[in-house]
């Protein structure tokens, strides 16, 4: 923080100090001793942080820090926070979620009244940004007029502008940037028992695996072995917005840990884009303040990414292994001659309704055109009905399909009736076959589209993107999300892999045919007399 940065952050400071300290004040209420007591005796209960969080610093307070009463998912960490002196506690929350504000000051205000924390640490991804979430702190300690009728004055020594500050009751409190050294931390007979790192997650520093892996080293030894022996909270405040980062490194030093807790909260309840958010019961996460309006303002104002990762802890990027630019669109006849047809379908068999998805594929020689693309959450039946669809087009046309669809044994007994029975509302005369590959899917999904993508023989008919639009803007979406161990639905790539690997498999892998894919059993020499 330069001089100049520090001098505006000091101005306002003031000025926040100053309304703090006029607005809690107009906000007392007048009560008896008795009143009072018992009042602070009930706030200062685990399961009362809401309130006490909405009395001092929220809604109640005269200069509010959030704008809706503190929603069930806060209240629920600092429960488990709270009792467990030993947490690891990951809180995963969406953007706007006011992680930071209640962490940094509602819990720590909290702990520190019940006498559970002495040496808090607030670690900010560099020393400007921790002193800016102390002064925050500061502010309400030193001028909240609600918070001193309670608990008398606060501040006895020190500045957040010097990086740490102590409290009246003999706690201390400090600022520390990420790249701070953390060794040697003590403030008289007490060690830190509190350490809350605060958007700490850096895009461009999990590019860097060195880099990763020192900050995480720093956590984890010189931070954590820091801790006072008898408790040692820590918090880690982010969304989940990139995968090998500090969240993830951490998490997997951690993942053994009794005292792990994974705290993940999303913009809404369930994991809504633009294309299905019609399709899919929902509610906002915090119905205390959002409306499904609001959810929907956003939802539609971001580009399907960046929603993913910031309100929905879902980090994924665009083609990080499947590529736009290798989609390739090409005009296709009306009349082309194929060699033949084939479709496969992913059905979904989850609870958690995943989506439908299936695509036909013409052959011409060793050339793949996706002809027909579905994707949409939806009953099976629906799913069929665009089946029948597709193929009596095709029939039309003088082309039969080869048909099959995922299904282990059991997924199998109970797809075929349906598949049979809507077969025949539908007037279909081809029914398809259920198959199922074993493996890791990914390495699967991965080595079969890169293949067709890599020898240039995958192609889209032109005419998807208008009219099959819905469908095809979410399946190609699944296909340029996918990566491994995202949380992004992957029955679009799935289903497209199958049906390049069954089609490669029934028609061949060459044009030469002495080199075709297809399996050689033998071959007869006469013999010559």
């Amino acid at each position: 923080m330069t001089k100049t940065e520090l001098k505006e952050a000091k101005e306002r400071y003031f000025a926040k100090s100053k309304m703090i300290r006029e607005l809690t004040y107009e906000a007392i209420q007048k009560e008896t001793a008795d009143e009072q007591e018992a009042r602070i005796k009930r706030l200062l209960k685990p399961e009362n942080y809401g309130e006490f969080f909405d009395y001092y610093f929220g809604l109640d307070s005269g200069l509010p820090l959030g704008d809706a009463k503190t929603p069930k998912f806060h209240i629920d960490d600092y429960i488990r926070l709270y009792k467990d002196p030993y947490i690891r506690q990951f809180r995963k929350k969406f953007r706007g979620a006011g992680k930071s504000i209640q962490s940094n000051v509602g819990n720590i205000c909290h702990l520190k009244q019940n006498n559970l924390t002495f040496f808090p640490i607030l670690i900010g991804a560099n020393e400007g940004l921790a002193k800016i979430l102390l002064s925050d702190l500061q502010a309400h300690l030193e001028n909240n007029q609600k918070f001193i009728k309670d608990f008398g004055l606060q501040l006895s020594y020190g500045d957040w502008s010097d990086g740490d500050f102590q409290t009246t009751d003999g706690k201390h409190f400090k600022a520390l940037g990420l790249n701070q050294p953390f060794r040697g931390l003590r403030f008289g007979m007490y060690r830190p028992d509190l350490a809350i790192l605060d958007d700490i997650e850096d895009l461009d520093r999990a590019k860097r695996p060195d880099m990763i892996e020192k900050y995480g080293k720093k956590i984890t030894g010189d931070l954590v072995k820091a801790f006072h022996r008898k408790r040692g909270r820590l918090i880690i405040n982010n969304n989940y917005i990139v995968k090998d980062g500090i969240l993830d490194y951490l998490y997997d030093k951690w993942k053994d840990s009794p005292h792990l807790h994974d705290s993940v909260t999303n913009l809404a309840t369930v994991n809504i884009t633009r294309e299905n958010y019609m399709d899919v019961e929902w509610e906002p996460s915090w119905k205390e303040r959002d409306t499904k309006e609001d959810i929907i303002r956003i939802l539609l104002n971001d580009d399907y990414y960046t929603s993913q990762r910031e309100d929905f802890n879902n980090p994924i990027e665009e083609g990080k292994l499947f590529k736009a630019k290798d989609i390739a669109l090409v005009r296709i006849a009306d009349n082309e001659a194929w060699d033949g047809l084939l479709d496969h379908w992913d059905l979904s068999y989850t609870a958690t309704g995943d989506y439908k998805a299936g695509v036909l594929i013409g052959i011409k020689g060793i050339k793949l055109y996706v002809l027909e693309v579905f994707c949409q959450r939806c009953e099976l039946n629906a799913a069929m009905e665009v089946r029948a669809q597709w193929v009596k087009k095709y029939l039309k046309k003088g082309f039969n399909t080869m048909g099959f669809f995922d299904a282990t044994m059991a997924q199998k007994a109970v797809y075929t009736p349906i598949i049979m029975q809507s077969a025949e509302d539908n007037a279909c005369p081809n029914i398809p076959i259920g198959l199922h590959q074993e493996g890791d899917k990914h390495n699967r999904i991965s080595a079969g589209i890169t293949n067709a993508l890599f020898r240039k023989i995958l192609y889209w008919d032109e005419t998807l993107p208008k009219r099959s639009e819905k469908d095809y803007n979410a399946f190609i979406k699944q296909v340029l999300s996918f990566e491994k161990g995202t949380a992004s639905n992957d029955d679009a790539p799935d289903t497209l892999e199958r049906a390049i690997t069954l089609a490669q498999q029934y028609f061949g892998y060459s044009e030469n045919p002495l080199q075709s894919g297809r399996p050689f059993i033998a071959k007869h020499k006469r013999r010559t007399i």
